[in-house]
């Protein structure tokens, strides 16, 4: 049996800190399957969430398929299509077990409950069905929680009743991963509690309340690996060019011998997605933790300049304390250019087990279509290209650190 184990985000408190055992480890070789509602769904469309959790793990090939339906339940039947609830639940089985996943990621529970308390019962009993259904897979399994629903101005509705409904069900999820020993992530923690301040601008993470917009991925691909136990990589690097010492922690760094005031630097992950919002006061809550220390320098100012770009200026004093240092730009473009990969590899994936003339395709009207259903299979080859894409551009690659007085030129 998995081991029991409850990991939160903010809003959730533990009695004592989490054990380092107790992180979700991705393995290589996993195939990790996102199953659930509008949340689910949705997110292949950004991409946030995926890219994160692959640029966290660039040493293992994961992959990565979204069978998210907008407007789901455990019990399956916004899939039912012209069929039946029981139509809808066995089509859910059946995708999901043949795919064979490692990794399973449920998001249920939003739309259940505005039965409220009265429709808890059905949707614990519903849950527990899907979940026996899984078993065979044998896979490592992550409920997450339903979003907090957002405050936001009229005409949107006052979000306080079905806010304390979803924190019933958000509770009774958490008891069924204890209970059956599965990871639990509570993202109803996400969505602040407060108003803004009078005067402050208004930052949203959902366009109507309920489903979240790019920004609002974004953000929540942030609650999602902290709650999974992953933390944001640390980076610190001491630079001595004269006693030609360089000590790294966190990255590969080495010295180029043709150039004695550059560093060859490769960074264990890549940096996380730049925020969608032109101005985004509320910061990157994954970007590695980078300080670069140089000692023995001259007094005066210093630039650093990374692939040639202008990064940082501070004296020698601040540089030989230590300054906080942003990524590279390269690395930057290519996490974007990780993301749209994933959304393109979504976005045909998509079509391959959900084309849009499924009904005559292989439903009750195939008799005027059905034999170019022979064609949806060619979708594999053009994903699985994708995938090894993917798997390429995950790692990140050596970056040439140039320190030079500031105004000076790079040799």
């Amino acid at each position: 049996m998995q081991r029991a184990v409850l990991l939160c985000v903010a809003g959730c408190f533990l009695s004592g800190p989490l054990a380092a055992a107790d992180q979700f480890q991705f393995r290589n070789g996993d195939r990790v399957v996102l199953v659930g509602n509008t949340l689910i769904e949705r997110e292949q469309l950004y991409g946030y969430w995926e890219t994160l959790l692959t640029a966290l793990n660039p040493d293992k090939n994961i992959t990565f398929r979204n069978l998210g339906w907008s407007g789901d339940t455990v019990f399956g039947e916004a899939r039912a299509g012209f069929g039946t609830p029981t139509d809808g639940f066995r089509h859910l089985k059946e995708d999901v077990l043949a795919l064979k996943p490692t990794v399973l990621i449920l998001g249920y529970g939003g739309n259940e409950s505005f039965a409220g308390p009265a429709g808890l019962p059905r949707f614990l009993k519903g849950l527990d069905t899907l979940l026996d259904a899984m078993a065979p897979t044998e896979a490592r399994i992550v409920l997450l929680s339903p979003l907090r629903h957002e405050r936001l101005p009229a005409p949107l509705p006052d979000p306080t009743e079905h806010n304390k409904n979803l924190e019933l069900y958000r509770d009774a999820l958490r008891e069924v991963a204890l209970k059956r020993g599965y990871w639990f992530v509570d993202l109803y923690g996400l969505l602040p509690r407060k108003r803004e301040a009078p005067g402050a601008m208004a930052v949203h993470l959902t366009d109507n309340g309920i489903h979240l917009t790019a920004y609002g991925y974004w953000r929540s691909a942030f609650s999602l690996a902290r709650g999974l136990g992953f933390t944001p990589p640390t980076w610190k690097t001491t630079f001595d060019p004269r006693g030609n010492r360089i000590t790294a922690e966190g990255a590969d760094v080495g010295r180029d011998a043709v150039a004695p005031m550059r560093l060859k630097v490769k960074d264990p992950t890549l940096p996380f997605s730049p925020s969608p919002k032109v101005v985004d006061t509320n910061g990157n809550d994954f970007t590695t933790q980078r300080i670069l220390r140089i000692h023995g320098l001259e007094a005066g100012d210093y630039l650093l300049k990374i692939d040639g770009r202008a990064m940082a200026v501070a004296t020698a004093q601040q540089w030989q304390r230590g300054v906080r240092i942003a990524p590279p730009t390269e690395a930057s473009k290519q996490v974007e250019q990780l993301r749209k990969l994933i959304i393109e590899k979504n976005r045909l994936y998509f079509h391959r087990w959900r084309p849009e003339n499924e009904t005559y395709l292989f439903g009750f009207r195939k008799y005027e279509q059905g034999q170019n259903a022979s064609e949806v299979p060619r979708f594999d080859p053009l994903v699985q290209k994708l995938d090894a894409e993917i798997a390429k551009l995950r790692t990140s690659v050596v970056h040439k650190y140039d320190i030079v007085p500031n105004g000076g030129a790079t040799k």
